[in-house]
């Protein structure tokens, strides 16, 4: 026979506090987006990127196209160099350690780094194709890689 008790049990304890704080914390993100300038673009917990397509537009303002060309382009350098930078250093941290783990963690490094490279470029190429040949896609696909690259940078920054 089934024991019925005399007061329903709280719910946080039929689901367990861990679970429940992990929910609580879930919906309190998806609650507070963080709100900033049209130009910022906010995926969730992280660092905000800021969309270079809109920050090299608010740059040339009415200059001719070619200049929105030249200031991404310059823009992608500098998110490379930036990249390139922040993994050397990171790479080398993970030299630094005296480990017998150290070889391991290094070639899984090299194996993200190059992986994240396929994907970006990749993916940088289907969202400048996903205009149809527009006018737009070769601007597009720079500021997807400016992007792409820049969230890298935070995630190797952060490791």
């Amino acid at each position: 026979m089934a024991r019925q008790l005399s007061s329903p049990r709280p719910f946080w304890l039929l689901i367990g506090s861990a679970t429940l704080a992990a929910c609580i914390a879930a919906a309190a993100i998806a609650e507070t987006a963080p709100k900033g300038p049209a130009n910022l673009i906010v995926t969730g917990p992280g660092p905000v990127i800021l969309d270079p397509l809109t920050e090299c537009q608010n740059a040339v303002g009415d200059k001719p196209r070619t200049a929105l060309a030249r200031c991404l382009s310059d823009a992608q350098h500098a998110a490379d160099k930036q990249m390139r930078q922040v993994y050397t250093d990171a790479e080398k941290d993970l030299r630094g350690i005296d480990s017998a783990a150290t070889p391991k963690a290094v070639a899984a490094l090299k194996d993200a780094q190059k992986a994240f490279l396929k994907f970006r470029d990749a993916e940088c190429k289907r969202q400048g194709a996903a205009v149809m040949g527009g006018s737009g896609a070769g601007d597009i696909e720079a500021a997807c890689l400016i992007k792409l690259t820049r969230w890298r940078t935070g995630a190797l920054s952060e490791s």
